[in-house]
């Protein structure tokens, strides 16, 4: 096959003058690479520990708000709070520890029952040593409790009687305790006379409600950490 000279010629030229304008091939473009931004799944392990962590933090959550509640003499609230917790999270650190606890809460609710008297008496009655029994029976289960009887009178009557009454009245729970058996150490008592009424009033209602004693847990750890 015969090359015609002109466009051989032709090619040169071409050739040159892309050379003399720094001309070059491009260079062949860079592999496409596809950027495949794969966002790692969790695994059943981390998922089960999240979870784990969860529910432990609820139900440490639930148990503190337990304790606030008994710190504020709430105990039924302590109790709902600590059975919520070992029906909703069992296994978790507070729900294995909420059947002593919600003892111990149950075991303060008995010993705080409020016992009642008759008009300017200090005696017990019937009822009343029904729920110093009952008290007693708990009692029992925990010797390192610390307990203050505390005498509380009506309106009626000067300061100064009243504040005796209160005392005897105190007196003959903790009286009526020790011959129970429990330790007389268990037990102090105190006062009120008629200073501090729960009911508001001038009527027997109010009155009834206001002559009685109240019974004081002063160490709670005791009923709490057996």
């Amino acid at each position: 096959m015969r090359i015609n000279a002109g466009f051989v010629a032709l090619v040169a030229l071409v050739g040159l003058g892309m050379t003399a304008c720094g001309g070059k091939e491009p260079p062949p473009p860079p592999p496409v690479v596809e950027e495949t931004a794969a966002v790692q799944q969790p695994n059943a392990d981390s998922l089960a520990a999240a979870e784990a962590a969860r529910r432990e933090a609820a139900a440490s959550e639930l148990c503190a708000q337990a304790m606030t509640a008994v710190a504020n003499g709430d105990y039924e609230r302590a109790k709902s709070l600590l059975e919520q917790a070992m029906r909703d999270y069992p296994g978790s650190e507070c729900a294995n520890r909420a059947g002593t606890l919600a003892e111990g809460v149950g075991a303060a609710m008995t010993i705080n029952e409020r016992i009642h008297f008759e008009f300017d008496r200090s005696n017990i009655t019937n009822e009343a040593a029904a729920t110093l029994q009952r008290k007693a029976e708990v009692l029992r289960n925990f010797p390192n409790l610390k307990l203050t009887i505390a005498g509380h009178c009506d309106e009626r009557g000067s300061l100064e009687y009243n504040q005796a009454l209160g005392q005897r009245r105190a007196e003959a729970a903790k009286r009526y305790l020790v011959n129970l058996g429990l330790a007389e150490s268990m037990f102090s008592t105190v006062s009120y006379g008629e200073e501090r009424p729960i009911a508001q009033g001038s009527n027997e209602s109010a009155w009834a409600q206001n002559r009685r004693d109240e019974f004081n847990v002063t160490n709670m750890d005791a009923l709490l950490r057996r």
